[in-house]
């Protein structure tokens, strides 16, 4: 059957020798993916690979992509990363996760840059994968996709967005320097069902005065400025080193984020894991009542897919 050029299809079989850090697969550098392309078996990226715009990269479950470390310009951050301006099809399954990660013997946090969604025209679709080492093991920048199942451990920054339709459901961050960091944004966002503990920060919101619309309250009022742009529920936000929540400098704004479980049910206690008002009065508020009664159960990755349509 002879396949139309639109749907060409890459599927590189990684069957090659063993790479410096003892991990067979196929090596590839600085290249632009400029038709539907799917991934399986193990890679290794040195440089950047970028994903065209109206482009497909879908990744096969038990996929390996690991980043050389390749630190050009001194700044303490290895180069690798996928760039994908067309679409990512990232989906795994509890049994078989894909995972991204350093190609290092002795892999540390900040090993490679990213996974960068940015300026995507069609959905990305992220589904059980893990994200270990890197300096942002995801980034979503002007983009729609969903976010489900995903482990992020051993990263600077686990997940990182702003402006974006954005899903982030059924995730564990753990053991990051910031699990979830975000800029306000158009939205909207939802964050809900995920174990957020024993990072540094587990969520840190920062500013932004790049806004197309600002959703801001400019008078005042005490309002919170997500309603409606942005909903963080039915979380478990507990255990993290600094701060379960911090509002970055300049942040004046209230923040809604109620009914999740903050590691207990003292409100006092909590407070202290909340970097705020209360903490700095330029800041706003985090307005985190009502709290959830208990624990979150069903929260973090799911044992078993719901059946894909």
């Amino acid at each position: 059957m002879k396949i139309p050029l639109n749907r060409v299809v890459l599927i590189l079989l990684l069957l090659l020798p063993l790479n410096a850090a003892g991990m067979p697969g196929m090596e590839i550098g600085n290249m632009v993916i400029r038709q539907d392309t799917i991934w399986s078996g193990r890679i290794i990226i040195k440089g950047v690979v970028v994903v065209g715009r109206g482009v497909t990269l879908s990744i096969s479950p038990g996929t390996i992509i690991a980043f050389r470390r390749l630190d050009q310009n001194d700044d303490g951050v290895g180069d690798g990363e996928i760039r994908v301006l067309g679409r990512l099809l990232a989906q795994g399954s509890a049994a078989r996760p894909i995972i991204f990660r350093s190609a290092e013997s002795n892999p540390q946090p900040r090993d490679w840059s990213y996974v960068l969604l940015f300026t995507s025209g069609q959905k990305s679709v992220i589904d059980y994968c893990h994200f270990q080492y890197a300096f942002s093991g995801l980034q979503v920048q002007f983009s729609t996709a969903t976010v489900t199942n995903c482990l992020f451990m051993h990263n600077n920054e686990g997940l990182r967005f702003g402006r974006v339709k954005l899903k982030i459901d059924h995730n564990e961050f753990r053991d990051n320097n910031i699990a979830i960091r975000f800029t306000r944004m158009e939205g909207p966002v939802e964050i809900k069902f995920n174990n957020i503990s024993h990072n540094h920060v587990g969520i840190l919101l920062v500013p932004s005065g790049q806004n197309i619309v600002d959703f801001f309250d400019p008078g005042h009022t005490g309002r919170p400025w997500n309603e409606g742009h942005l909903e963080i529920i039915n979380n478990n936000i507990y255990a993290n080193d600094d701060y379960n929540l911090k509002l970055g400098a300049k942040q004046k704004w209230n923040l809604r984020i109620s009914g999740n479980w903050w590691g207990g049910d003292d409100l006092r206690i909590i407070r202290t894991g909340i970097f705020d008002h209360q903490c700095d009065p330029d800041l706003g508020r985090a307005l985190v009542t009502p709290l959830s009664a208990a624990r979150i159960t069903g929260a973090g990755i799911k044992k078993c897919a719901s059946p894909r349509p």
